[in-house]
């Protein structure tokens, strides 16, 4: 539906084409709903200069309710090894591999402990524990774009740090 031909008051007049869109890019309309009523719920609450553009803030808060929705669904859940059974345990084939990895988890220990706390704590709660951006910056009491800041800061110390480390 044309948002010209929509006789749908405000934000009401891109529900369908919102929908119809995410819809086919998620592959699911039910997730593609879910995401647009929290965006519309989201809306509903910001104050009026965001109603103003309403229909480019439903389509990208969507899109990111959708990526978010996607990332917590892709979260595999963690098993330790020793209640895998024998037949399940990952095969190794190099002796070295325990040590190599014993040294970049201590290694990596350590680069994290050089960096400021809180980008250390949103760093550890996103990319270790699996949360979420906006799970991160609700715990912390930050926004989701500085917890963003953090995160990436944090991976980029790391990689520059680790390059450092590596013969």
């Amino acid at each position: 539906m044309s948002r010209s031909s929509s006789s749908r008051p405000g934000w009401l007049a891109y529900y369908d084409e919102l929908v119809g869109a995410w819809s086919r890019r998620a592959g699911s309309r039910h997730d593609a709903e879910d995401a647009a009523h929290d965006a519309i719920e989201d809306l509903l609450k910001a104050d009026d200069s965001v109603a103003k553009r309403a229909r480019s803030y439903l389509f990208q808060a969507t899109g990111h309710r959708l990526i978010d929705r996607w990332r917590r669904q892709a979260r595999a859940e963690h098993i330790p090894l020793d209640e895998l059974g024998e037949n399940e345990q990952p095969a190794l084939t190099d002796p070295e591999s325990p040590v190599r990895a014993a040294r970049l988890a201590d290694d990596l220990a350590r680069v994290l402990a050089e960096l400021p706390p809180k980008c250390r704590e949103a760093f550890v709660l996103n990319r270790i524990e699996g949360w979420t951006q906006a799970e991160v910056a609700r715990h912390m009491g930050l926004s989701k774009n500085m917890i963003e800041r953090y995160v990436m800061r944090a991976i980029q110390y790391a990689r520059d740090r680790m390059h450092q480390h590596t013969p």
